[in-house]
């Protein structure tokens, strides 16, 4: 679906927004080209390197050189709006032609009480892409503000029916009918919102477990929960506090009803390219309801989920951005711990792996039923080269287990083997890892790492060629895999069949030290000296750790190819 109707130009960035086309903004045409261009550029350094306050700060700059520029004001309210900057609303009186700034000032109207102003300002959006989907969302909650929830609900029902976010609109519509009090509606709308028959997300698992409980079925409300956290293992630790605070309503106001809608349509957005917009709606969301976790969770996770389309890790200043969004979490709220969990990893990631550790602690006390703090902190430190350390995080989530381990655990047994193995003992990493493959057979990572590992070591030879190429057939694309079993093939003196997947996996994985290694070990086994010494400096020019570089060193001195 095209979600979009023109596309904002941030950089190398493009990002997808309803309305309008804001061409990237040119102050040299200006008489005050000289004091706006400073700013404009680092505005613009800023937007490539996804750094929205730094942006907004220097757009502003450059709007106080030349205030009249219109693109420059397009493209500031932008970045004040994903930095959800105050400056954002002033802004958006200033813009044209704008869908965004249509919503920000409606959500503006809704928060002051004026729910009249909103619902004109929403009936202002395009009715066509995915404006059209949300404008009926916006216009609804609005009604509801005024007081015409029958009007509200006669607006989005027939929607439902004829819609491919059909479950979205019923889903409000059941939301508006409770919040109304019209419970006959209500009953008949959240049993339709509930019948797709798939397992829920966190907020339909939260909002169908509180009307069930508070229609007296706890039975069921549990159940629904207990989907959900089946369904996303990594929520399950907040199971318990969800279910003490199942009963409670998930709106009291229109306002959160609009926060709804756009935290809606935020998760029905699946595609890289619409990353910003995402952002944009959750801030939305934020805006008018702060303690909507679910939103800080999600816009968290894309915050430091950096630039899938390039494959690029998120900067530090988007991970920190994303610790700030989640900070404002309490203890008292139930997803606390997830978000907690969230934040150890944000530490990590940012440098801090003592802090990360400590709050990892703070969180096992805090619930002691669940073993992923402290299989979090082990990960953590096995990340950051601790590797003593994290074998003792992971023995104590190893005695937490039940009898007989779910397989599900076959990560934690894989986890703590990889941190055996490279702390020097694989007597105790080989168990593990067989262990791992007992819980779950099918694992193609855990086949690779004990597969070559043992080739490796010259140990089980034929065991592991048949154990990696099970891997292979489960991951054919992954170009680590591959290369195992073109390594096995290799001490096993198949050099044929070795070039061939080692070459293989060159062109899969072209930037891995090890892999280029190995294809350099097949072209001297096959006497091509010329094409060995070539791959072994290859694979020094990329860096590889000191052990692997030691060896490839070794190799170079031994073969010195004629001049």
């Amino acid at each position: 679906m095209n979600d979009m109707k023109t596309l904002l130009r941030r950089g190398t960035v493009a990002i997808s927004v309803v309305l309008s086309a804001c061409a990237a903004a040119n102050p040299a045409s200006s008489n005050t080209a000289s004091a706006a261009y400073g700013p404009f550029l680092a505005a613009r350094y800023a937007d490539a390197q996804q750094d929205s306050a730094t942006a907004t700060h220097f757009y502003a700059l450059a709007l106080q050189a030349d205030p009249g520029n219109q693109s420059l004001i397009n493209e500031g309210f932008i970045a004040a709006l994903l930095a959800g900057s105050p400056k954002a609303p002033a802004l958006a009186r200033e813009v044209s032609g704008n869908a965004l700034a249509v919503m920000l000032l409606g959500n503006q109207a809704a928060l002051a009480g004026d729910y009249a102003t909103a619902e004109k300002n929403f009936s202002l959006l395009p009715q066509d892409n995915l404006s059209a989907l949300l404008s009926p969302l916006l216009i609804a909650w609005a009604k509801v503000g005024a007081g015409d929830s029958a009007g509200a609900l006669a607006g989005l029902v027939p929607l439902a029916e004829n819609s491919p976010f059909g479950s979205v609109f019923v889903l409000n519509a059941a939301l508006i009918a409770d919040q109304s009090g019209d419970m006959k509606d209500a009953v008949q709308l959240y049993n339709a919102a509930n019948n797709g028959g798939q397992a829920p997300n966190l907020r339909l698992a939260e909002i169908m477990a509180s009307w069930y409980a508070r229609e007296g079925n706890l039975d069921q409300a549990r159940a629904e929960l207990a989907q959900m956290a089946a369904t996303h293992p990594s929520l399950a630790i907040a199971l318990p506090a969800l279910e003490k605070d199942v009963a409670r309503p998930v709106i009291t106001s229109p306002t959160d009803g609009l926060a709804e809608a756009y935290l809606a349509i935020a998760g029905s957005l699946q595609q890289p390219s619409q990353a910003l917009l995402q952002v944009t709606f959750l801030r939305f969301a934020l805006q008018l309801r702060p303690d909507l976790s679910a939103a800080r969770l999600l816009l968290a996770n894309i915050e430091a989920g950096g630039d899938q389309q390039s494959n690029s890790p998120a900067p530090a200043s988007q991970l920190a951005q994303a610790l700030a969004t989640l900070r404002p979490i309490p203890p008292s709220d139930p997803i606390f711990a997830p978000a907690a969990l969230q934040e150890a990893n944000l530490m990590a990631a940012l440098g801090q792996p003592g802090k990360a550790v400590a709050l990892l602690e703070k969180l096992a006390a805090a619930y002691p039923a669940s073993i992923d703090p402290v299989q979090e902190a082990g990960d953590i430190l096995r990340g950051n080269s601790q590797f003593g350390e994290s074998i003792t995080y992971y023995n104590r989530a190893v005695a937490a287990l039940p009898k007989p381990a779910p397989s599900s655990a076959w990560t934690l047994y894989y986890d703590r083997g990889i941190a055996e193995d490279q702390n020097g003992d694989w007597a105790a990493a080989q168990p593990d890892m067989q262990e791992a493959l007992a819980l779950s057979p099918n694992q193609p990572y855990v086949l690779n790492y004990l597969g070559y590992t043992w080739a490796l070591r010259g140990e089980n030879l034929p065991r592991a060629h048949a154990m990696l190429q099970q891997a292979a057939g489960l991951a054919p694309n992954e170009g680590a895999i591959i290369d195992s079993l073109g390594f096995v093939n290799l001490r096993q003196g198949d050099t044929a069949d070795a070039l061939k997947l080692l070459t293989q996996a060159v062109e899969m994985s072209p930037d891995d030290a090890e892999v280029n290694d190995h294809l350099g070990d097949a072209f001297f086994a096959a006497g091509e000296k010329l094409q060995a010494d070539y791959q072994w400096q290859r694979a020094l020019a990329l860096k590889p750790d000191p052990k692997l570089q030691a060896e490839i060193e070794g190799k170079l001195k031994q073969f010195q190819p004629p001049a």
